[in-house]
């Protein structure tokens, strides 16, 4: 009920008291009551309440609460509260749970218990004081993990940050790169800089199991933990941990201990089954505290051993004996190591000794799959038995359900790593494993990643790779050394160039020329000739694009980006405006020297139809096609005579340039009468100068560009006008008016309307070349966005026609639309005519040494 509150009560009471109003509330609600009787009812029903009369008073110190407990149940506001509650009718079966969205932890865990002291203790440091990151350090097993997230269950059900409670799991995790790439991914960033990002975020980032990390790169780690503080001050850390992280950063430390005993009861409990099978033994009291001693508050051992009690139906005497629980006298000599080292190991080793044969098969396993074992992997190595024991390992409690996933799998307990290991049979180690799991990937995985990149689900193909990522490095560098293939097939090396073009998800800061490099080796060893042109076709595309930076470097470089506003428009067939908006983009400035800038825009990567439909358009069109294309910078305009000018003073590369070939004169003109060699020329001069790869677009870059999420002929909308871009107004394409024909090129941004991404100019004005060679149509295309050329690929060496894109101020407004393409010999790479310039590009995480 909104109308009520409770404050200021012992935990243990509320509880009690809470039930108490509740239930006497309701039933007066249903009874139709108003609300004011129903609470005064309810009231009166606490102060009568039998279990809180016996309940022991802190306040007296003596049996009978204190009966102002009954009073710390107020209505709220202080108004007439004389109508009754209105009750509508509704399905029986439909059951509404309240909104949970805006966060990535699970729900309640129903089998949670205790913790309490250390919830209250970490909430009441993050809204009372003034740390905003605490670090949970612990032993493995001791139960960080679930502390993290029933303390961030609390607070996103109290909604304590707008922005969402989120879990990023970093178990196995040696690089901060991954890490960063793990929260863009969960939080849906738009970059890697992450300061940058959650600067004016209100949330509450929990990092689990940094141990990994901190051995590997734990200056790395420390550096940006402190530079979150520091920039986004309405973030909260929650770390964790083995070891306390105290070295050069400002948190909180607090250690996770054993459990108490209560607590200990309570958990196993939960697992165990019901009192009824413990026995009636008069002993049974004795022989569960001797059991509690034993477990010594680990929370899984205590799962072990209620589990396997479960499972083998057990009396609780029964379980003691089988786990040779000595005396507790002996129990009181061993120090809490000891006592946790014994517990783990003997509940370990009973629970395997009642394992199936399939399941003492697949446990050590696990130890092989840093990442958890998937149901589709565990199916496609062991059949249905596979899963069969899977099911069989969670209900023995020797396996845990990851609750980060997107898929089913599950995971090894940390604690139980190392017994796992010991287990490993002769001869069924990971060389026994490895060539199933292998082709499993090269498969089912790289079939349903591809597919989903493809049909342009991003996030999940990102969620895959990641979640995996452990699993693949593990079993691709075992493949690289020892993969011997009777078929000649090598599967190490086309998974390598299968995923190449996605592998910042699988090793964020790994060049994949490096792994391409390892995978070609593998594929001529086991003569794998499909495999090896695979290798080469990846690593060719990774060749030509610019030198490979990491994830801290692209953060960096991120937030160096400037915004700019700009106002869209939409037309429709008669060219009247039936929207305008105002959008923001991200830029860089290029020095260009003088004080004269190459602005370029930030493009960000997807999925798109290029081509034109039927009903639009010519047949070299056609046909239609999806492409992925990947994040880019683009001219905000077509290149300037001013900046043609700048360019074109710097040292040659190849070939001469003039200094002002332009007809139509103006610093802010685009440049025209350049050929395709010139341009190549220019980008040439550029990329020495900048150390950044400067190049012609490619036509599907050009095309995603300029269509910025439309699908329409032109950005616009059905048509253009003369009021909105240049060409030759004599002609129309739908019903709008002529409009002004000026017969020359404008200042580039003339008009001072731009597409989605805040690109200038992109229908008429001049033609711009594009980096292809020319094909008559889109059969056999590429898909990958990247320049659909023919053998040679020395640029300077090309012959015949390239291919322009856009329109020009001279054309009607059918050759300036989206998807329109310059045809005969008008595109050959010689010719310049003062309608045909040019814009740039440049690659997205690449910069020259």
């Amino acid at each position: 009920m909104s109308h009520v509150i409770a404050v200021n009560a012992e935990d243990k009471i509320l509880d009690v008291a809470a039930q108490c109003f509740s239930r006497r509330l309701y039933q007066a609600l249903f009874n139709q009551d108003s609300v004011g009787n129903s609470f005064l009812l309810s009231r009166n029903a606490v102060k009568l309440d039998d279990k809180l009369i016996k309940m022991f008073n802190s306040q007296t110190f003596q049996q009978g609460v204190n009966f102002d407990e009954a009073f710390k149940f107020r209505l709220l506001p202080q108004i007439s509260h004389n109508q009754s509650l209105i009750i509508e009718p509704a399905d029986s079966h439909q059951v509404i749970y309240p909104q949970w969205s805006n966060t990535n932890i699970p729900r309640k865990d129903s089998k949670f218990v205790g913790r309490r002291q250390e919830i209250h203790q970490v909430i009441k440091e993050l809204l009372e004081s003034d740390k905003r990151c605490i670090a949970l350090h612990g032993m493995g097993g001791i139960g960080k993990t679930a502390l993290a997230y029933a303390i961030a269950q609390w607070l996103h059900e109290r909604n304590r940050y707008k922005d969402g409670v989120w879990f990023i799991s970093l178990r196995d995790t040696d690089s901060v790169g991954t890490l960063i790439i793990k929260v863009t991914q969960s939080l849906e960033l738009r970059s890697f800089a992450l300061e940058k990002e959650l600067k004016n975020s209100r949330l509450f980032l929990i990092l689990d199991d940094l141990d990994k990390l901190i051995e590997k790169e734990s200056n790395e780690l420390i550096k940006l933990l402190n530079s979150l503080l520091e920039q986004c001050p309405n973030l909260r850390l929650l770390l964790t941990c083995r070891d306390s992280l105290v070295r050069d950063i400002d948190c909180r430390q607090e250690e996770v201990y054993s459990m108490g005993a209560s607590e200990t009861r309570e958990i196993f409990k939960k697992y165990a089954p019901s009192q009824a099978q413990w026995g009636d033994n008069d002993d049974l009291v004795e022989d569960f505290n001797l059991l509690v001693k034993f477990l010594d508050g680990y929370p899984l051992p205590i799962k072990l051993a209620a589990s396997y009690m479960a499972e083998t139906q057990c009396t609780l005497k029964m379980l003691c004996e089988d786990l040779d629980i000595e005396p507790l006298s002996v129990l009181d000599s061993c120090s809490p190591e000891e006592r946790k080292e014994r517990s783990l190991r003997i509940t370990l080793e009973r629970s395997f000794e009642m394992l199936s044969v399939e399941g003492q098969d697949i446990f050590p396993l696990l130890a092989f799959f840093p990442s958890g074992l998937s149901r589709d992997l565990a199916m496609a190595i062991r059949g249905r038995s596979g899963n069969k024991a899977l099911m069989e390992l969670l209900k023995f409690s020797m396996a845990e359900k990851s609750h980060s996933a997107s898929d089913w799998r599950v995971t090894l307990p940390e604690p139980a790593r190392t017994y796992a290991e010991s287990k490993l049979q002769k001869g069924r180690g990971i060389d026994y494993v490895a060539p199933q799991v292998l082709d499993f990937y090269n498969g089912n995985f790289c079939d349903t990643v591809l597919k989903l990149f493809g049909n342009g689900d991003e996030k999940r193909g990102q969620e895959l790779l990641l979640q995996e990522n452990s699993n693949l490095i593990l079993f691709l560098e075992w493949g690289y050394e020892h993969e011997m293939s009777s078929d000649k097939i090598c599967c190490s090396a086309r998974i390598t160039a299968s995923l190449s073009p996605y592998w910042r998800w699988i090793e964020a800061n790994q060049d994949p020329l490096v792994r391409l490099d390892l995978a070609l080796a593998a594929a001529q060893t086991n003569q794998d000739r499909m495999g090896e042109d695979l290798v080469r076709n990846a690593s060719a595309a990774f060749s030509s694009r610019e030198e490979f930076k990491d994830v801290q470097s692209l953060g960096r470089e991120s937030d160096e980006l400037k915004s700019f506003e700009f106002e869209t428009i939409t037309v429709n067939r008669r060219g009247e405006i039936i929207e305008r908006e105002t959008k923001l983009a991200q830029y860089f400035n290029e020095d260009l020297g003088k004080g004269i800038t190459l602005e370029m825009v930030v493009i960000p990567g997807g999925t798109f139809i290029m081509g034109s439909p039927e009903g639009e358009g010519h047949n070299f069109e056609k046909p239609q096609h999806k492409v992925k294309v990947q994040p880019f910078f683009m001219g905000k305009y077509p290149i300037t005579q001013v900046q043609w000018k700048a360019v074109a003073a710097l040292p040659q590369i190849n070939r001469e340039l003039s200094r002002d070939p332009s007809r139509f004169k103006g610093a802010n003109r685009p440049v025209e009468l350049v050929s395709w060699y010139d341009a190549v020329e220019f980008c040439s001069r550029l990329t020495a100068h900048a150390k950044r790869q400067y190049r012609l677009p490619s036509e599907a870059e050009w095309e995603y560009a300029s269509r910025a999420g439309t699908t329409t002929p032109f950005h616009f909308g059905e048509t253009i006008t003369s009021e909105l871009a240049n060409y030759n107004t004599t002609q129309t394409y739908r019903v709008e008016v002529k409009g002004t024909y000026r017969k020359e090129t404008t200042v580039v941004g003339y008009f001072k309307v731009a597409n989605t991404f805040g690109l200038y100019d992109m229908h008429g004005q001049v033609w711009e070349w594009c980096l292809d060679d020319w094909h008559d149509n889109y059969e056999g295309a590429l898909t990958d966005g990247t320049a659909w050329l023919y053998d040679n690929n020395n640029l300077y060496q090309k012959q015949g026609s390239a291919v322009l894109r856009g329109g020009s101020w001279i054309n009607d407004p059918k050759y300036c639309r989206s998807a329109s393409r310059s045809f005969d010999d008008w595109a050959e790479r010689d010719n310049f005519c003062y309608d045909i310039g040019f814009r740039v590009v440049c690659g997205v995480g690449r910069i020259l040494q």
